[in-house]
């Protein structure tokens, strides 16, 4: 079909099962490429697969908990095997527990870190070399507006997606000589069911999906910082 510009590339998806990752498989795989949907939840996981290949691509789904390191490299070590290659990682699994630094339990602020930061950290380390030796790719993080700014009551969300920000910066200045672009995209609140908003004054899971696809039509040459997307009124 005419436009399918990622036909012949493979992408993985964490967070896949629903909202922002859902939305950006969807839109991969409506561009010809080949999906691997990652999430804990399986059954969501093969949903969203089999939509996939409903758009113009088509989809897997590998059920992963990106907080198990041995279940990251699982899953790119599969992903890399289904069709011989590794192309793009979208890094979109993450959580959010919101309350005052003096109250944030550890036990929520060891699961941000080991879904939003740790998760990214080892999904992009076990991609970057398969992702160079497939001739270069795009490693693409969803952070947070709160990873470039902070609020009473985001101390330790915040902290994930400013480690997620850092995180990208290396990952792009290690890229560079090997074609691997890393980006993170840092959206104000997203009506998706993690956030509970909703209404046209938020983002929607499709505008992180557009800027996905944006950052996948520029050329080689163009190698983006993060991209701060806003929304209409007040955060």
């Amino acid at each position: 079909m005419a436009g399918e510009f990622l036909t012949g590339r493979v992408a993985i998806v964490t967070g896949g099962s629903s909202g922002i990752g859902r939305a950006v498989a969807l839109g991969l795989s409506g561009q010809g490429a080949s999906v691997v949907v990652a999430a804990r939840r399986g059954e969501a996981c093969e949903a969203v697969a089999r939509l996939c290949g409903e758009t113009g691509g088509e989809g897997i789904a590998i059920p992963t908990d990106v907080r198990r390191e041995e279940e990251c490299e699982r899953l790119v070590e599969r992903a890399a095997a289904w069709r011989g290659r590794l192309d793009i990682l979208v890094n979109s699994a993450g959580i959010g527990r919101f309350a005052p630094v003096a109250s944030l339990s550890t036990a929520d602020l060891r699961e941000m870190v080991d879904t939003n930061l740790h998760g990214t950290f080892w999904c992009s380390r076990a991609a970057f070399p398969r992702i160079a030796s497939a001739g270069g790719g795009l490693i693409c993080n969803i952070a947070s507006l709160a990873g470039v700014d902070a609020w009473a009551g985001t101390g330790g969300y915040s902290a994930t997606k400013f480690g997620i920000v850092g995180l990208t910066r290396a990952l792009a200045d290690e890229g560079r000589e090997k074609g691997v672009k890393a980006v993170a995209i840092c959206p104000a609140l997203v009506a998706t069911p993690m956030t509970g908003v909703s209404g046209a004054d938020y983002l929607q899971p499709e505008d992180i999906a557009e800027t996905v696809l944006y950052l996948l039509r520029l050329s080689p040459a163009a190698w983006p910082g993060e991209i701060v997307l806003g929304r209409r009124g007040a955060e």
